[in-house]
């Protein structure tokens, strides 16, 4: 399998494993002894799916070995600094997974609506920050004005209206994709349905 994925994927490389759980289990040694075979110092990552207060314990481990002479006998695991980074596809599925409770997946135009509200917020915050720096109510800091100006500057100039124009075709087309996803689904559905008449008579 893994060969396969490297025709597709040869750029991408094992750097070790995970599992879901509070932290390091018993049999944990073991599938660590395995992907030592694989690479060197494998990362044991550990994500705890019971999002207790609606919060994820993601911990990486590596781990020594503890031996007496030449005899091993067992492997020690040892907490590594984490910095958890995630594309918006990825957080949108992570914050529904995040509440315990959920009456339905979103579908695209709720997940747009999500995110844009997220990033309203951001923005909101963002001012906020700004105005009191601007005021002297917060110190200034080198890092977060550079990192902001670089981020306003990956931003396309262009009017109210041409951004009022490019967002309302994506959501045409968003929507357009829901339809044909749709009359596929129902089109399946009917084909199925004649089949199973067709082979009855």
């Amino acid at each position: 399998m893994y060969d396969l994925h490297q025709r597709v994927n040869p750029k991408e490389v094992i750097i070790g494993w995970y599992s879901t759980g509070a932290g390091v289990s018993g049999s944990s040694a073991l599938i660590q002894d395995f992907y030592a075979r694989e690479v060197t110092n494998p990362v044991h990552l550990t994500v705890d799916t019971s999002f207790l207060n609606e919060q994820a314990t993601i911990k990486a481990y590596v781990s020594t070995t503890l031996s007496l002479g030449d005899r091993q006998l067992a492997a020690q695991f040892h907490e590594i600094p984490l910095d958890l980074r995630m594309v918006e596809a990825e957080r949108v599925g992570y914050d529904v997974l995040k509440k315990t409770i959920v009456d339905k997946l979103p579908n695209d135009l709720e997940g747009l609506e999500a995110t844009m509200q997220g990033l309203h917020a951001l923005i909101d915050d963002v001012f906020k920050y700004v105005d009191d720096v601007v005021r002297g109510q917060a110190a200034p800091d080198q890092t977060v004005g550079r990192y902001l100006m670089d981020t306003l500057a990956t931003i396309p100039k262009m009017s109210p209206d041409a951004f009022d124009k490019l967002f309302n075709d994506s959501i045409q087309d968003l929507l357009l994709v829901n339809y044909l996803a749709g009359l596929t689904r129902t089109q399946l559905c009917l084909a199925e349905k004649l089949n199973t008449v067709a082979q009855i008579l």
